[in-house]
């Protein structure tokens, strides 16, 4: 029913004024996206999966690594709008847009918007964008090694809610919707979070060393909701009069924050030509307020689908490494043990595998992997991943589909990743 801005476009764009991005218990940061959530020992991103990745080993040359990175990266998700825009262009805009009205079109307006919310109840897009800046210091005075990052991630999600059928009637010559029965939800949250985090080995044997990892993280969270009654959408796109998605969100991205503070720990196991890990984040289940921007009527009518807080829930992981006798390649899987969530609140629950080249010792030699991760829960979507490192150069991309004009010709429901950033070693 909104005119102009389409609803996807307006949060990338509330998105995108703020972006500036988190650990892979939210979602997969850089180059992990194309390792995957088990990492790999030549990224200075890999203690972001597992705090104990910031162990001595073998990929770090000569027993020290001094290591500064920063990367921007986007993902985003269409689940359950599949040909949405169509529906209100083709079928309720023409009918919205007429100067004069007949009980006929209050019968249709009724007819099809019933229509249009039952199919797509629930449906959503969700993107997740943000930048990481991560400090790794390695060397043996210390028995181990320091990473220390900071982070910012900006997550915005539009979904559709409907409580009861909508009714349409003429109001004075006019088109009304009932009021109370159906909704457009908008969510908004930005993250900042400063993590230290610091990992060595606590049992050595010849046959491989089991290392230790502890990361203390404050967050600082601004989360925000609005519902908009979809009465009112109709009422503001009557004939000649118009409002656009953007109208309705502008204040969304302002707000109050609150603070609190998490923990991860991981352990490693490493032989010779293997990792085994497992790690846990969010150990503490920080929770957040969430302030409310909808309208008092609103809030009243859909009091059930506005939370006053934004847990963070505890994520446990396995993620495993076996590496060719030179180091320089490696299969590696993870496997998230329960079911987690992400900034937009959206279930996570993720498998991965790749397989991967990677060196540290010549810029000019590139990093190369290849990879699938699958979330098991939620949109269920799995990804094709892939990663290139030349130099100091990242960039990483992952998509359930090849087929990019179908969601941007008939909406259809996909997932994307990319990633961009730098790695220097000194």
């Amino acid at each position: 029913m909104i005119k102009r801005t389409p609803l996807a476009g307006a949060i990338l764009m509330a998105t995108a004024m703020s972006v500036q991005a988190a650990p892979s218990s939210y979602t997969p940061i850089a180059s992990n996206i194309g390792y995957g959530d088990a990492s790999n020992p030549n990224t200075l991103y890999s203690p972001l999966a597992n705090p104990a990745n910031n162990a001595l080993t073998a990929a770090d040359m000569e027993g020290s690594r001094f290591g500064l990175g920063a990367t921007v990266q986007i993902q985003a998700e269409f689940d359950g709008l599949e040909g949405s825009k169509d529906f209100l262009d083709d079928k309720i805009k023409p009918i919205l847009d007429k100067g004069t009205y007949t009980p006929q079109d209050a019968i249709d307006l009724q007819n099809l918007t019933n229509e249009f919310l039952t199919k797509y109840n629930h449906g959503n897009f969700s993107t997740i964008a943000g930048a990481t800046v991560p400090l790794v210091v390695k060397h043996s005075f210390l028995g181990g090694g320091l990473s220390f990052d900071y982070t910012r991630q900006v997550g915005a999600k539009g979904y559709v809610i409907k409580q009861n059928d909508v009714s349409a009637y003429d109001n004075g010559g006019n088109l009304a919707i009932s009021s109370g029965d159906a909704a457009l939800g908008v969510g908004y949250k930005q993250l900042d979070e400063f993590a230290v985090s610091y990992g060595f080995d606590v049992l050595k044997s010849d046959s491989g060393a089991l290392s230790l990892g502890i990361t203390a993280r404050y967050l600082n969270l601004m989360s925000n909701v609005k519902l908009v009654d979809f009465s009112e959408i109709a009422d503001d796109n009557l004939g000649n009069s118009s409002k656009n998605t953007d109208d309705y969100i502008k204040d969304i991205d302002s707000g109050s924050s609150d603070s609190n503070f998490t923990a991860d720990i991981g352990l490693n196991w490493t032989g010779q030509n293997y990792m085994i890990g497992v790690v846990g984040m969010n150990l503490t289940s920080p929770k957040f307020d969430i302030n409310n921007k909808s309208a008092a009527a609103t809030s009243a009518s859909f009091s059930s689908y506005i939370d006053s807080k934004f847990e963070l829930k505890p994520q446990y992981r396995i993620g495993a490494q076996i590496f060719s006798q030179n180091r320089k390649w490696t299969l590696a899987g993870s496997y998230d043990l329960n079911k987690a969530n992400d900034l937009n609140n959206e279930d996570t629950q993720w498998w991965t595998t790749s397989v991967s080249y990677a060196t540290n010792s010549a810029w000019y030699i590139p990093d190369v992997r290849l990879g699938l991760r699958g979330n098991m829960v939620g949109t269920e979507y799995t990804y094709g991943t892939a990663g290139l490192t030349f130099g100091f150069l990242t960039l990483d991309v992952a998509s359930t589909t090849t087929d990019f004009s179908g969601i941007s010709d008939k909406q259809k429901d996909a997932g994307a990743m990319a990633s961009v950033g730098v790695e220097f070693d000194f």
